[in-house]
């Protein structure tokens, strides 16, 4: 049994990398949304499951928008250390662009 809740709870670095992105303003989150996306695409990533598939509600706080969602899936499904090192690049891009919108 997992002792934490969230997935992405298991790792404080991949925890404040999407608590920071939970409270961007949306278009931020999309622009996020993109540079998870182009930095995760290359990597072999674990297999959604069917029944992941099925069990599949949008009613968590990123499946408002669907760039947002897939780049969320995409960086739950990497491997722990490719995971852990692009939350990292996802703090640091949000810290420049809420400076560029500041």
């Amino acid at each position: 049994m997992n002792m934490f809740k969230r997935w992405y709870d298991a790792d404080a670095v991949v925890s404040r990398a999407i608590n920071e992105l939970e409270r961007a303003p949306e278009n931020i989150q999309v622009r996020c949304a993109d540079y998870i996306i182009d930095l995760l695409k290359d990597v072999e990533l674990e297999k959604l499951s069917l029944e992941d598939q099925y069990n599949y509600i949008l009613r968590r706080w990123y499946d408002k928008n669907i760039k947002v969602s897939h780049a969320i899936e995409y960086l739950r499904l990497s491997p722990a250390e490719v995971r852990r090192e692009t939350a990292l690049k996802v703090v640091n891009y949000l810290k420049e662009l809420s400076k560029d919108e500041a």
